[in-house]
């Protein structure tokens, strides 16, 4: 029995643990940032109180354990100095991509617990074959699978549903003390985890009622059986309020906080129309249609409809109970307004446990098998009792055949790299000389000097962005606006890498195309000043501006602002093209003289040093470098601007026309003339 639990935990762990990195860094479900950053902020400030109740306690609480033992082998790997080096919030996009892969592992090793438990329950309600069937297809139930490679509530939930119908039904079987308690404690441990998961513990009514009528259908009732029962719900009931209250400790220590959050996610649950996967009260089509596509497929479906009278005839109390426990688990979902599908994941190990059992039954009925076991009604000959367990093969093959084939896709399909992430691969491979606007969340780029996140790239059309010195475009599907400019980018621009559209389910991610406009050094605006350094390297122009020193080069559009006021910074774009291979990375600097040519300005500062060093440029690529610099409070005059470039190993400078520097520009300090009254 321990080796069959084990070995259907790990056949269960493996799909669900496949593709654990998938889309990361992106984070597509709205609800793993949610759950993290909670998790994040406890483990950094020491707080017990997650202080945000849309989802109960003891989810934070696991959570929470796994991110400190991550901060703590981070620390030890030299990934995190301390734990305060947790990102702490996400925005769709997450910096710590590892963390994200444990809290996963936790939801995945959660939902393959399932498994054994609800082979342990369908061996104690039915027989092995049920188990054996119950168990492989939930292993590899594709909507489970899936929610299983998140960190939410949803999958985990159904370990506690799970154990709660295992008490259930101990009670309905023996009605033993120990049973109310197991119910008691896993009903608080749903309920601790998803608030509506709690109700499956009504089922026990269920339980209770059929063994009632059993002990009266013998004659064996007393009143002290009533009693016992009566004592029994009273400690299953006062048991999972005191698990609740233990996993989930602010409702009652922070009430007021608790109430709020509760209310207002009853309010968004009853009038967000549009919102979730449907909306409308009492939606029972919606729930059909989930069920039929998604949840136990067709073939689920028409089996489960097909052999549940024959389940009911060959077992009915298990049947009853069963059925209770799913309706009561889904009855606090219909008359809500908004509806999420992954709501009825609580539930979802019960319905495929009810699947299974009428498959057999099923079978067995057509193979002209008993009930709850394999011998033939008379006895027969081999091939007799071969063609009479045949229909019950093909009906667990097809219950589980299609979980496979959608359960294999998923994982292939997440398998894929990410689009938006492939996209990001594919750009810093390209020559870095040149801007590149992306429709891309702005945290992937925040430290890259060239790169624009950008809400919609089709705003604008193609010479807008060769004026700007913009020469990679990256075009995400998920916010196309213009589609004239969409189309006109599109032609003007060589394809890089062409991003599949989401809805072909061939990559996970956005579609969308990466696109080369080249350069078009005709169409920018900047002023032409020409120089040669040495033989590798020209000067081709410049942009100036008054400004705030930039953390990434930006178009200027052609400025020559040359007016400045006493300690105003300096804004420069230097375009520059690469003549031969460098095998030096070469220094900048720029020097602001007087009138008498004494220097009252300096800043030395490598050629794109962050990001693109002389030593990777290509020979005849334009590379646009920004220049800015402070300026101290100088007296008014006018300043001439000097720039030159040295080796940064030796300090040597390159010549320019037999000199050593050359002189831009010249600028003019001028202070602001007091306004009149």
């Amino acid at each position: 029995m321990k080796r069959t639990l084990v070995a259907l935990f790990l056949i269960a762990l493996a799909p669900r643990i496949w593709a654990l990195n998938w889309g990361l860094p992106y984070v597509e479900h709205p609800d793993e940032p949610a759950l993290v950053e909670t998790a994040v902020r406890m483990v950094q400030e020491g707080d017990w109180n997650p202080r945000r109740f849309v989802y109960p306690s003891l989810s934070f609480y696991l959570l929470a354990g796994v991110v400190f033992l991550h901060a703590q082998w981070g620390i030890a790997t030299g990934i995190y100095a301390s734990i305060a080096d947790l990102p702490l919030k996400t925005y769709l996009f997450t910096l710590a991509p590892d963390l994200y892969i444990w809290l996963r592992a936790l939801t995945a090793i959660l939902g393959a617990a399932t498994v054994p438990l609800i082979y342990i329950l369908a061996r104690r309600m039915f027989d092995a074959p049920s188990a054996y069937l119950a168990a492989l297809t939930l292993s590899v139930a594709e909507y489970h699978v899936q929610h299983a490679h998140f960190i939410t509530t949803d999958a985990p939930t159904g370990l506690w549903t799970t154990l709660a119908l295992l008490g259930i039904w101990n009670v309905a079987e023996r009605g033993r003390l120990r049973d109310y308690v197991l119910t008691g404690i896993a009903t608080g441990l749903a309920a601790g985890t998803k608030y509506q998961a709690g109700v499956v513990g009504l089922a026990l009514g269920a339980a209770v009622a059929a063994r009632l009528i059993d002990s009266r259908t013998t004659g064996e009732l007393t009143r002290s059986e009533v009693t016992a029962h009566i004592r029994g719900i009273a400690v299953a009931a006062g048991l999972a309020l005191i698990v609740f209250a233990l996993t989930t400790p602010f409702a009652i220590l922070d009430m007021s906080s608790f109430r709020r959050s509760i209310a207002s996610t009853m309010t968004q649950y009853a009038t967000n129309e549009g919102q979730g996967d449907f909306s409308g009260a009492w939606r029972l089509d919606g729930y059909a249609r989930f069920f039929w596509e998604d949840g136990l497929l067709p073939s689920g479906v028409l089996l489960m409809a097909a052999g549940l009278p024959f389940l009911a005839r060959c077992a009915p109390r298990q049947t009853m109970i069963l059925i209770a426990a799913i309706l009561v688990g889904l009855a606090p979902l219909a008359p809500q307004t908004v509806h999420f599908m992954r709501n009825t994941l609580p539930v979802f190990p019960l319905l495929i446990l009810l699947a299974s059992g009428a498959t057999i039954s099923l079978g067995r009925a057509i193979g002209r098998l008993q009930c709850l076991n394999s011998q033939p009604m008379k006895p027969q000959t081999v091939s007799n009792r071969v063609l009479m367990t045949l229909p019950i093969i093909l009906g667990a093959s097809a219950l589980i055949a299609p979980q496979i084939q959608e359960t294999t896709w998923r994982l292939s399909y997440w398998s894929r790299p990410y689009t938006l992430v492939q996209a990001a691969d594919v750009l810093r491979a390209e020559p870095r000389g040149m801007l590149a606007a992306v429709e891309a969340n702005p945290v992937q780029w925040a430290n890259d000097p060239v790169v624009h996140p950008v809400e919609s790239v089709s705003d604008h059309p193609p010479e807008w962005y060769l004026s700007r010195g913009y020469r990679y475009l990256l075009l995400n599907e998920d916010r196309r606006r213009n589609q004239e400019n969409y189309a006109r980018l599109l032609e003007s621009g060589i394809p890089l890498l062409v991003m599949p559209p989401r809805d072909l389910g061939l990559q996970p991610g956005p579609g969308g195309i990466v696109l080369d406009m080249g350069e078009r050094v005709d169409l920018m605006p900047f002023t032409r000043r020409s120089a040669r350094f040495g033989d590798s390297i020209d000067l081709l122009g410049y942009e100036l501006q008054p400004g705030d020193l930039r953390s990434r080069i930006t178009p200027l559009e052609g400025a020559n602002l040359r007016i400045f006021a006493p300690g105003q910074s300096l804004q420069l774009n230097l375009y520059w093209r690469a003549l031969a291979r460098m095998d030096r990375n070469l220094v900048l600097f720029i020097h602001i003289n007087n009138q008498y040519d004494q220097r009252v300005a300096q800043r030395d500062l490598p050629l794109r040093l962050d990001d693109y060093p002389t030593s990777r440029w290509r020979v005849g690529e334009l590379v646009i470098d920004r220049g800015d610099m402070p300026l101290p409070p100088l007296p008014e005059g006018e300043y001439r601007l000097l720039i030159g470039l040295y080796d940064a190993e030796t300090g040597v400078r390159l010549p320019a026309r037999d000199q050593t520097a050359v002189e831009l520009t010249t600028i003019r300090v001028i202070h602001t003339a007091p306004s009149s009254n």
